[in-house]
């Protein structure tokens, strides 16, 4: 019934407007029997007339100015909506809710902002933090458009697509003697992420698949002060590369050389496999896509 009313009331706004059925038909491309039929139908289901006829001349009633004055703001309302609409198309508004893993949020995405905003102003980028699988959740549950999240990640309604290559590097303090995997580990306890950390899994089943045993672990549950913890001399660590490239080229942290110093990672762009892709998540996602 809602959309009939609309549709009448589109016609009533013309005719009310022009104050002629056939100048209203003309503006809709209707016939003008067209349009007496639809005010006709609009009059029987409101129980009033709105129109009455002085010799030739059509004439608003009391109710139809009334009405005209809600349907006036009523196909202004229309109009702002179509245009709010087409600014989307346009890429001219909108917003994208993003989630990032910590690392990918500190070291990869602010530069990837800055350039979209300066190509995208009016674009929205709501921003969430989190771990892999709670960002998968978010995605699930429809809260996340979409996610930038280290792997490994597995969930049967997500599809992932591979982004940047994210490597894990062994570094150790500066002036370390001897800087090769089992003898760094032998002298320096391993500083790794917490336990629910798929980081942490990741390092550990790498050590495991070439059965090496550290002397011991330190929980940290962030990058930052995992970095300044190995630069002060009290242990080892996995980081990412992008996470140490300032600190190797000053010289306060150094890679540890050998085999097995290097785990290979990968940032995925994370999506529903039922997301709806509107104009301005593929503007984002095609961003993304060429800013590696």
């Amino acid at each position: 019934m809602t959309a009939i009313i609309l549709n009448h009331l589109l016609v009533f706004h013309s005719v009310a407007r022009h104050l002629s059925y056939s100048k209203a038909g003309e503006e809709l491309n209707l016939s003008q029997p067209a349009v007496s039929r639809q005010i006709s139908s609009l009059e029987k289901g409101l129980g009033l007339d709105l129109f009455t006829q002085r010799g030739r001349q059509v004439v608003l009633t009391d109710a139809g100015r009334s009405l005209y004055d809600y349907a006036d703001r009523i196909m202004g309302l229309a109009q702002q909506a179509g245009r709010a609409l087409t600014q989307y198309h346009d890429l001219e508004r909108g917003e994208v809710r993003l989630g990032v893993s910590p690392v990918v949020g500190c070291y990869l995405l602010p530069s990837i902002l800055k350039e979209f905003y300066n190509r995208f102003p009016n674009i929205k980028v709501s921003l969430q933090l989190d771990c892999g699988q709670k960002l998968i959740k978010g995605i699930e549950e429809g809260e996340l458009d979409l996610a930038l999240a280290v792997g490994p990640l597995a969930c049967d309604n997500i599809h992932l697509e591979r982004y940047a290559q994210d490597d894990l590097v062994l570094v150790c303090p500066p002036g370390a003697d001897s800087p090769m995997l089992k003898e760094i580990l032998i002298n320096y306890p391993l500083i790794t992420r917490e336990k629910l950390s798929s980081t942490r899994v990741i390092i550990e089943d790498h050590l495991a698949k070439y059965a090496i045993k550290t002397k011991s672990i330190m929980e940290i549950p962030d990058t930052a002060v995992i970095k300044k913890l190995v630069m002060t001399g009290i242990g080892v660590a996995f980081l990412p590369e992008r996470a140490v490239e300032t600190e190797l080229v000053s010289g306060t942290l150094q890679t540890v050389k050998g085999a097995a110093t290097v785990i290979n990672r990968w940032v995925y762009l994370v999506t529903s496999k039922d997301q709806h892709y509107c104009p301005t998540l593929l503007a984002f996602m095609n961003f993304v896509r060429k800013y590696q």
